[in-house]
């Protein structure tokens, strides 16, 4: 009973993550600016502390399209040294649904000029979605979630934390150092989600499967 619950509210969260991103997309295809991003993008632009911008000095270089692939395997490779083969299996099941990042131009949505202006759109600079959001709460997101299973309880807090931090000065920075308007990063933050929402439904139902046929389950590492 507990099992179709939880299904039920996977189905109804990814549905909504899914009709959200639809929504917001169709919205964003308008010329120019929603309503209320200029004033936001301009107060987060004025007042982000400087160790933001430090740690975005940082991040920035690790996610772009040639290294970010790079820190992927880095991160599947101590999930599998620290929690076994499966949930590599399952943080590479949620890396290849990174793909999204590779539609930047899924709507031609310029990035915020330095004053925070509109510009002409041109092919390959499109900001919408943001791939920095879709990297970091799906590929990280997935990391907390694994953390709750398959680590210590104290651990996981500490892991689950640091994750949750690590997304939230991404996607924020992404923001005050006008690499996109919010609503770039917002509509990322969607799309991840949903595929954040199918690892989470997926981590259970894929052992057990996998423990029903013994190849598979010597394949993925299970017991």
């Amino acid at each position: 009973m507990s099992t179709s619950r939880g299904s039920r509210s996977h189905l109804a969260l990814g549905g909504a993550f899914v009709m959200a991103s639809i929504a917001l997309t169709l919205a964003v295809r308008r010329d120019g600016p929603l309503y209320g991003e200029v004033g936001t993008t301009q107060w987060m632009r004025d007042n982000t502390p400087s160790v933001v911008d430090r740690f975005a000095d940082l991040i920035d270089p690790a996610l772009t399209d040639i290294a970010a692939p790079l820190v992927f395997v880095v991160i599947v490779s101590v999930v599998w040294w620290r929690w076994g083969r499966y949930p590599a299996v399952l943080l590479g099941m949620a890396g290849a649904c990174t793909g999204l990042t590779r539609v930047g131009d899924l709507v031609h949505r310029p990035r915020p000029t330095t004053t925070v202006g509109w510009s002409d759109y041109s092919f390959g600079n499109g900001g919408y979605p943001s791939g920095h959001a879709v990297f970091v709460v799906l590929v990280l997101g997935t990391v907390a979630v694994l953390a709750r299973h398959h680590s210590t309880p104290r651990a996981s807090k500490w892991i689950v934390g640091s994750m949750q931090l690590l997304i939230g000065l991404t996607l924020w920075s992404r923001v005050s150092r006008l690499e996109h308007w919010p609503l770039d990063v917002v509509g990322g933050g969607l799309m991840a989600a949903v595929g954040l929402v199918g690892i989470i439904w997926i981590h259970p139902r894929f052992a057990t499967l996998a423990l029903n046929r013994p190849r598979l389950g010597r394949l993925l590492g299970l017991p």
